[in-house]
């Protein structure tokens, strides 16, 4: 199909580089073929995709006129791409008059991915209203998808489509690629089956693969007036051309009719009409299983959805897809954390760290933002409403600053018009404190801040507190809350002084005035 043109490249024949016009072979030997040549086979249908382009009615009509009775066109590919002319296509096609038909390119390489890409598949299918008549094909020849898996894969994938009320389909593969998988093409019935397999000569006396439901002969077929080239193929009685009966919905893995042996051998992670199911050698199992990089969990075969599990001393919670979640989820009215590091257990009793923001998982795991102090692995930690915290906090008698969470030490910080200082167990320093060279004043009566620009009277002395906040003992004449007053080295003083010209007498610190002192008691 569309991947098969991409590398198609002509075979430069000779010496002089002539090529061979007539039946012109190709360098990995399929013919160029004109429509209307005699000796071939019968063009039944074709194939296009965004690789064909902008295919109009008149485009289509000229192909019918070589005896194109139907066209497939390629719709989705993986979980990831629409084909931008597939609108345009079908319409083109519809209005010629030919029979319609789509198909998905498949990346699925797990019957899980398979169900999503039949999920991708189908919702396309419906948003470009195509009927419930409409065969839908699964397109099988990506390298990705050749696992051993992918027969059970394809069996999910045809199982989605069944089950969404699209019972016509297809399967689109090769021989190599049968012979590579190991594909068993018997589950989906022969005339299901439209096999790519390009002969060298092609002719209607030697047609291929006749037991399938139709043969793609031909990658490189021109018809005449329209542009491009196109894969073709002959019909032999497909669902597709022929409308043969459906296949009836499977409610089992696999049909019933096949082999015991198939069943009796059956492993893993399938999918049938209603559900998802674990098999162990053909029985269904019961526990917990990793699959795919995610867990899950079966009672008696069948996956778990939206449901509580303990495993051990560890509880989970598989969702709606039945895979364990993940990192913080919202069930019910709570939220819960389960890890982001491959373990998926509820996390209990404990402070988390979750992306910048702490939370307190009680003993049923329920999450609250965490409030206050908290000692982190990293350090002391202040949180408010599970953020780290900057700014200043009163703990148990003590105030503390913060700087994103982190406790500071040994720092000056300011907070509006005050100035704090934190000491080395991070609490904010009251009294006198030398800070480095100098001193300073905080104040004792639980504020806390730098005194600056006043006298302060502490514990007898007087000191007087520059803008900076240093602290020096009061010397001198000092204006005070109480009136001027004469300090020697912070304390009040007694006696005379010399002031401006004059002797004054002090007595502790204030100025006597209109009174007799004795000259013994001049003190220099």
């Amino acid at each position: 199909m569309y991947y098969f043109k991409r590398f198609l490249i002509v075979l430069l024949i000779g010496m002089l580089g002539t090529l061979m016009l007539a039946k012109c072979i190709s360098a990995n030997g399929i013919p160029s073929i004109v429509a209307g040549q005699s000796g071939i086979p019968r063009i039944d249908f074709v194939d296009v995709s965004s690789w064909n382009g902008r295919l109009l009615s008149d485009d289509f009509k000229k192909m019918k006129d070589y005896g194109v009775k139907g066209v497939v066109v390629k719709l989705t590919e993986g979980k990831y791409y629409l084909n931008p002319n597939a609108r345009l296509q079908i319409d083109g096609a519809r209005q010629a008059g030919l029979k319609i038909a789509v198909y998905h390119y498949s990346k699925f390489d797990s019957p899980s991915e398979a169900a999503l890409e039949a999920d991708y598949f189908l919702n396309h299918v419906k948003q470009f209203g195509l009927s419930r008549e409409t065969v839908l094909v699964n397109d099988l020849e990506d390298a990705q998808t050749q696992q051993p898996t992918v027969t059970a894969s394809a069996v999910v994938f045809r199982n989605c489509l069944v089950k969404s009320g699209y019972s016509k389909h297809m399967v689109y593969t090769s021989p190599n690629y049968i012979t590579v998988t190991k594909f068993d093409v018997r589950l989906f019935g022969n005339r299901n089956i439209w096999m790519a397999s390009y002969p060298y000569q092609p002719t209607s006396s030697n047609l291929w693969h006749t037991q399938y439901g139709a043969w793609q002969w031909n990658s490189k077929t021109n018809f005449p007036g329209v542009s491009g080239l196109f894969d073709v193929s002959v019909d032999y009685g497909s669902t597709f051309l022929q409308q043969a009966k459906p296949i009836e919905p499977q409610n089992t893995i696999i049909n019933r009719n096949q082999q015991k042996k198939y069943n009796d051998n059956l492993n893993g992670y399938h999918r049938d009409g209603k559900g998802w199911y674990w098999f162990e050698k053909g029985k269904r199992y019961t526990g917990f299983k990793h699959y795919m990089g995610k867990y899950y969990w079966f009672i008696n075969g069948v996956r778990q959805n939206n449901q509580w599990k303990k495993n051990g001393r560890y509880c989970y919670y598989f969702g709606s897809n039945g895979q364990a979640v993940q990192g913080i989820n919202k069930i019910g009215q709570y939220q819960y954390y389960f890890g982001e590091n491959g373990t998926y257990f509820l996390h209990i009793n404990k402070v988390l760290t979750i992306k910048g923001q702490a939370y307190y998982a009680n003993a049923r795991g329920v999450l609250t933002l965490y409030q206050g102090y908290l000692n982190a692995n990293t350090g002391w930690r202040w949180y408010e409403k599970g953020k780290l915290y900057t700014g200043r906090r009163y703990y148990r008698g003590s105030y503390y600053w913060f700087n994103k969470g982190e406790r500071q030490n040994n720092q000056w910080r300011r907070d509006g018009k005050y100035r704090y200082y934190f000491g080395i167990n991070g609490k904010a320093v009251q009294g006198i404190k030398k800070i480095g060279r100098y001193q300073y004043y905080f104040g004792e009566n639980g504020t806390y801040f730098l005194r600056v620009n006043k006298v302060l009277t502490i514990r007898g002395r007087t000191y007087y507190a520059n803008a900076q906040g240093v602290l020096t003992p009061c010397k001198g004449y000092v204006k005070t809350d109480m009136g001027w007053r004469w300090y020697e080295k912070g304390k009040l003083y007694t006696g005379f002084r010399y002031y401006k010209g004059s002797y004054h007498r002090f007595n502790k610190g204030k100025l006597q005035n209109n009174k007799w002192k004795k000259p013994r008691e001049y003190t220099n």
